[in-house]
This record gives structure tokens, C-alpha cells and sequence, in this order.
């Protein structure tokens, strides 16, 4: 497995893994009403942006390379 396939699927599993775990806090949030939820919920938002910025500088300093 190549370098840029291994950050290509650990980043999918991850996004897939922050958009579940924003999903999560805010079903607990609403249930629970504590606001330690809704800290987790933007705090995996943030990390899911983080993470398709990261990738699409990845993919573009992967083309620069490979040419």
C-alpha cells in the first residue's frame, strides 16, 4: 500500500469516525442537556474540517511530488 492510498483511507475512516462521533454528542446533548456534549460535538466538527483541509493539501503536495 502506497503512502497517499494508506492517508487517502486513514482519512475516510477518520472523517467517517468524526461525523459519527458529532452525530453522537449532539443525540446525547439534546437527551442529557449537559454541555460537556456539545463541546465534544463542535470539537469533532473542528477536527473533521482539520482533517479535509489536511487532505486536500496532502493530495495536492502528493501531485507535486509525483510529477
Amino acid at each position: 500500500m502506497s503512502l497517499k492510498s494508506f492517508h487517502v483511507v486513514f482519512i475516510t475512516i477518520s472523517s467517517i469516525f468524526m461525523v459519527y462521533f458529532a452525530y453522537w454528542s449532539f443525540i446525547n446533548w439534546s437527551h442529557y442537556n449537559d454541555l460537556s456534549y456539545a463541546v465534544y460535538g463542535l470539537l469533532s466538527i473542528v477536527s473533521l474540517v482539520f482533517l479535509v483541509i489536511y487532505s486536500k493539501r496532502f493530495i495536492n503536495k502528493y501531485k507535486e511530488i509525483g510529477s
